[in-house]
């Protein structure tokens, strides 16, 4: 391959089939424990925050079968295409991690070694060992002709981060450092979850208008599954900001069937909870047995979510209402995690 950046050549595969490389275990600083392993889930339905998925260029997840299958073509043909792994860490919707194959062309084993400190770098921010996370990440930035989409993937992990710090302002500059990179590549599922990523940013930061404007560029719901929930979820947080909402009980009743159908669903059933909510207060006899049922269970799967630093309005209305709700007092959280707020 030819041109100033060979790495960027690659384009995101609309069907999926670029490979994946084997994940990397060894430590992030000398003398520090070693990374956590990635532990790849078998469907959404049964992913957990810190887990990770497999999706296609579509946004859809694919089996653990696939990604092995794809990983295995990798070595036969290591002599001829090695391929990456991108990374993206869903923190802003509580969701696992998405992996998306991206080809590498020249320069293999010295870009197969700048992927592999990138995994390490989110396995460890998944675990919330940001500093160490942010150091390789920092190092990574500083490489000889680092390739655009390498570039991308760095700024967007900076931001979840910055997320994780409840820094939203530096977030929003990641965010936007990463579109813009994702835009000279071409359309990515990555792409469009740091666009969604992005609104939930804003919101944060009491941009709400801004965050509408940027969910309305989106025309569509996406097909792919694991989109579609972050399109949900940021669609649902815009209202929550804005104090209202106009979805018809089919759309809300869609929405929390699929995040009852989520071990990771805390963030979609704590939103979904909310305009269910707002949705009986609009009638004369309201009637929130539904509401508060979905809220509990949004309560029951929060472990691991950061659902206050990563949807701090959304965590302060749960609160709110959670003895109306009658959740439990001894309700499932990490210590040092979720409830360092």
């Amino acid at each position: 391959m030819s041109g100033d950046d060979p790495d960027d050549q690659d384009g995101d595969d609309e069907g999926g089939q670029a490979l994946i490389v084997r994940p990397n275990t060894r430590p992030a600083v000398a003398g520090g424990a070693p990374a956590p392993k990635m532990e790849l889930a078998a469907s959404l339905s049964t992913a957990r925050p810190r887990t990770f998925v497999h999706i296609d260029g579509k946004g859809q997840v694919r089996s653990p079968a696939r990604y092995k299958a794809l990983m295995a073509v990798t070595y036969g043909t290591a002599g001829a295409l090695i391929a990456g792994v991108g990374i993206v860490y869903t923190l802003a919707l509580g969701l696992p991690g998405a992996l998306f194959g991206l080809g590498l062309g020249a320069w293999f084993s010295f870009a197969i070694r700048r992927q592999l400190r990138l995994n390490e770098a989110v396995r460890l921010l998944v675990h919330d060992r940001l500093d160490e996370a942010e150091a390789i990440l920092r190092a990574l930035s500083k490489g000889f002709r680092v390739p655009r989409r390498l570039k991308a993937l760095i700024e967007q992990n900076l931001g979840a981060i910055s997320v994780r710090r409840c820094d939203y302002e530096t977030a929003l500059g990641h965010q936007r450092a990463a579109l813009k990179l994702y835009a000279r590549l071409g359309r990515s599922p990555l792409g469009v979850s740091v666009s969604y990523g992005e609104v939930v940013t804003l919101v944060n930061l009491d941009r709400v208008g801004e965050a509408r404007q940027r969910l309305e560029q989106h025309k569509t719901v996406p097909k792919g599954d694991f989109l579609r929930l972050l399109h949900w979820a940021a669609e649902l947080y815009v209202c929550l900001g804005e104090g209202e909402h106009r979805l018809s009980d089919d759309e809300l009743h869609e929405r929390s069937r699929a995040a009852l159908g989520m071990t990771s669903g805390s963030a979609l059933l704590g939103l979904c909870a909310w305009a269910q909510h707002y949705a009986q207060q609009q009638l004369k006899e309201p009637d929130l047995d539904q509401a508060w049922h979905v809220l509990r269970e949004s309560y029951d799967r929060r472990s691991g979510a950061a659902l206050p630093r990563a949807l701090p309005k959304l965590w302060t209305w749960m609160e709110a209402h959670r003895q109306e709700a009658e959740v439990p007092d001894d309700e499932p959280g990490e210590p040092g995690e979720d409830d360092q707020e």
